[in-house]
């Protein structure tokens, strides 16, 4: 079996991407990846979620866990290019209302 790629990269100061496979293979390191952005930035941070080819409930966990540590560093946080799938997802969870409020 192949394993999943997924990458965040840096767009410019505010500006992220992330692309590829978004599941529970790739989340920790995209994690990690996003924690270093975090502790470095003292701007708003625009999540670009369009590259994102597939997805499951660990990706609804890593978003969850971006609002957390934006919310604890004071930075405005906002999804953009939301992929139906992780919205479906966070209905099903009944916290759409919550991911919406970043998009």
């Amino acid at each position: 079996m192949q394993q999943s790629q997924a990458e965040i990269t840096q767009q410019s100061k505010q500006q992220y991407r992330v692309s590829g496979t978004v599941d529970f293979s790739t989340v920790p390191d995209l994690m990690r990846k996003m924690t270093e952005f975090f502790e470095t930035s003292d701007a708003d941070i625009n999540i670009d979620l369009s590259e994102v080819t597939s997805s499951n409930s660990a990706a609804l966990a890593l978003l969850l866990e971006m609002v957390r540590q934006a919310r604890s560093k004071n930075i405005e946080l906002h999804f953009r290019h939301l992929p139906d799938t992780m919205l479906s997802i966070a209905k099903a969870y009944g916290i759409d209302s919550d991911i919406r409020e970043f998009t």
